[in-house]
């Protein structure tokens, strides 16, 4: 994967990548959307298709017309916007993605060459209910399948795959940290992440990057400014 900034792109290279999910995680508000539509972007204007899914009630407009307002023309033809609206939707989407992809392949425009669903468990945590368990294996069941038919789309036609997470709180032993959301099933499938946090310096973001082949991480700052991370 290409993402527009060089040292992300230079930590994730320097040993190999292996194959698998990238995630993009953090609270609300940080900047995931923008990185994502920076990284759409970036594709776009090498002339490479997007298929870029959201799935929160709001489509971003601001933010689209912000990052992409130099490059209009590109991104209406390289970037492909589909705005899903409940977890039933984006699992059946998902599911029937190899068939998009292979409809690629057979015309002139090309297949797909980064797919980012943003966000990617946002629907699937409003299904959630505690007091019926027998729902919550089925909803972890079919999250799984989603993020194997990722992974599959990833390693057979070698396509990109950003995820955008948020995070969730978890307590053990009196101590509370954060992870992704999706708990294990998260964590099994992303082989690659990026995490962004906020610092104490306003519009200043802390990115971690965490890399799966050999567990490394890196931290990285970058100001975030209307057109996206510097």
């Amino acid at each position: 994967m290409q993402f527009p900034l060089t040292k992300v792109n230079e930590f994730f290279k320097s040993n190999g990548v292996k194959e698998g999910i990238t995630s993009l995680w953090g609270d609300f508000g940080v900047g995931k959307t923008t990185l994502s539509l920076q990284t759409a972007n970036l594709y776009a204007l090498n002339k490479k298709k997007v298929l870029y899914i959201y799935t929160k009630p709001n489509f971003p407009s601001k933010k689209v017309n912000a990052i992409f307002e130099n490059n209009l023309e590109d991104v209406l033809e390289n970037i492909f916007f589909i705005h899903t609206t409940n977890f039933d939707e984006i699992f059946s989407f998902v599911f029937n993605l190899e068939f998009a992809v292979l409809d690629g392949l057979k015309t002139k425009n090309g297949t797909f060459h980064l797919i980012i669903i943003d966000s990617m468990t946002d629907l699937y945590r409003l299904e959630l209910n505690h007091e019926k368990k027998e729902k919550n294996v089925i909803l972890n069941y079919r999250l799984n399948q989603l993020l194997a038919t990722l992974v599959n789309l990833k390693q057979k036609y070698e396509v990109g795959i950003l995820v955008v997470n948020e995070v969730s709180r978890r307590t053990q032993e009196g101590q509370t940290y954060e992870v992704e959301s999706g708990g294990n099933v998260m964590q099994y499938w992303v082989t690659n992440s990026i995490k962004i946090e906020r610092t104490d310096v306003a519009n200043n973001r802390r990115l971690i990057l965490h890399r799966g082949n050999d567990n490394n991480t890196f931290l990285l700052n970058s100001m975030l400014t209307k057109c996206g991370f510097e």
